[in-house]
């Protein structure tokens, strides 16, 4: 009886230790997968052969089989990985817990991208013409793009620009690099990306360039930029923000960023563990380097609450310094030009002057029209006449803009020419079917009647 007992006692003390057994070799067989990917896949070799050496010392000491929860585990890893090597995107994934779902349409609903947290919390046109986005992420594809041509629509008016990313956690390298191609010229190398081993593209030592690409709204290459960062702005937030700052095209404000400057991708393990490990790395072409583990810098620090009050204030320095780089030029012409008739060489650098203001959203057809009559007004013809012919030729489709210079023209009695224009103003209108056609009619028979 005795020796029966014994071994029911043994098989019973078995079947007790077989769960933790089978536990402890699952969570070493996992470990020895996430050493094989680091192996493969990792950027830095080296730092994978020290964490899976460290690894290797944890698993001998049984240290991960404390450690009862999936959340736990996946906690415990990505933590002793990052002592060897510090890097914020290496990460270990507990399972996805499994929803039941009772209501599909309900859930289906509660899940609609609108009520998510946007891509852009905010956009604002503020005092002394300061635009303004919150963005909280870069979303990947063509439908965030076309976000990002909405709000710089919006903001096209603007004479600087504030971008708050101090809640800005990253995504898409292909929105980021979207983004910044409206403050450079198209075709520039605004980063690299090299990779060890490129497991999308199965190959090895693969650099990707980034250039600046076209864009569907008006580019910005000359437009201040003021960039907001806190302790939480990471990845391709922080990507944004390094590219503008070294390329001196935007002031970074707020505090010194996470620091992750390495493209990750997600591979599976078992059980429905995940990791993410960072396969390449950010080569900046201009310091030759990359924010990771360093964060970026403000050239402004200061906490993140005082951020965007201090962003205001360098921002309606900046937007003033913007106009005056387009309308001093413009305005010192002007002033030269006096009383004397209006050569052609100086004709063809007022309308460059002019047409540089346009393209830069700080005059528009209305702009020059009333600019014109002021100095019709203080009986400069020949400084009106020369804004006018400016204005047809830039917006050689507004009615109003043909009226205003046929009567310049008038009074400057080049009757020929004014009767050109008030007709083709009378044409255009017809054609537009212009609110103001009847007063286009009146000035040309005005004119015709008075010169019969």
């Amino acid at each position: 009886m005795k020796k029966v007992f014994c071994c029911k006692s043994l098989s019973l003390l078995v079947f007790l230790l077989l769960p933790l057994w089978s536990f402890s070799q699952t969570n070493k067989d996992m470990i020895r997968a996430i050493q094989q990917l680091m192996t493969e896949h990792y950027i830095f070799l080296d730092k994978a052969e020290a964490i899976n050496a460290h690894l290797d010392q944890l698993m001998e000491k049984n240290h991960f089989d404390q450690f009862e929860s999936d959340q736990a585990l996946a906690t415990a890893i990505t933590t002793e990985m990052r002592k060897i090597n510090d890097d914020k995107h290496l990460s270990v994934y507990a399972p996805r817990e499994a929803i039941k779902v009772t209501d599909p349409l309900a859930s289906f609903e509660q899940s609609l991208s609108r009520y998510r947290n946007p891509m852009v919390k905010s956009v604002q046109l503020l005092d002394d013409n300061i635009g303004y986005v919150d963005l909280r992420f870069f979303g990947g594809g063509e439908v965030s793009w076309n976000k990002i041509d909405v709000f710089m629509e919006q903001l096209d008016q603007a004479d600087a620009l504030i971008v708050d990313l101090r809640n800005n956690g990253g995504g898409s390298i292909s929105t980021v690099q979207y983004f910044s191609s409206y403050f450079f010229e198209e075709g520039l190398l605004l980063n690299s990306i090299y990779a060890r081993v490129n497991h999308q593209l199965n190959i090895n030592e693969h650099t990707r360039e980034i250039r600046a690409v076209k864009v569907k709204g008006r580019k910005r290459p000359d437009l201040p930029v003021f960039v907001l960062t806190s302790s939480r702005t990471f990845s391709g937030a922080e990507d944004f923000s390094y590219t503008l700052q070294s390329f001196n095209k935007a002031k970074v404000i707020g505090e010194v960023s996470r620091g992750g400057a390495h493209p990750i991708d997600f591979f599976p393990l078992a059980n429905g563990f995940r990791i993410k490990i960072p396969f390449a790395m950010s080569i900046h072409p201009v310091t030759k380097s990359n924010w990771e583990g360093v964060g970026i810098i403000p050239d402004v620090k200061m906490p993140k609450e005082q951020a965007l009050e201090k962003a205001l204030e360098l921002a309606a320095d900046a937007a003033k310094t913007y106009k005056a780089s387009y309308l001093q030029p413009l305005e010192s012409l002007l002033k030269d030009l006096g009383h004397e008739v209006i050569t052609a060489e100086k004709q063809k650098q007022l309308r460059s002057l002019v047409a540089t203001a346009v393209d830069a959203q700080l005059l528009n057809e209305r702009d020059i029209n009333r600019l014109g009559y002021g100095y019709l007004s203080a009986e400069e013809l020949p400084i009106a006449l020369a804004l006018f012919q400016c204005n047809v030729q830039l917006f050689s489709s507004s009615a109003n803009a043909h009226d205003s210079y046929a009567e310049a023209l008038a009074k400057a009695e080049k009757n020929d020419l004014a009767l050109e224009n008030y007709q083709k103003a009378v044409s255009l209108a017809t054609e537009q079917e212009h609110y103001d056609l009847p007063g286009f009619r009146r000035n040309l028979k005005a004119f015709q009647a008075a010169n019969k």
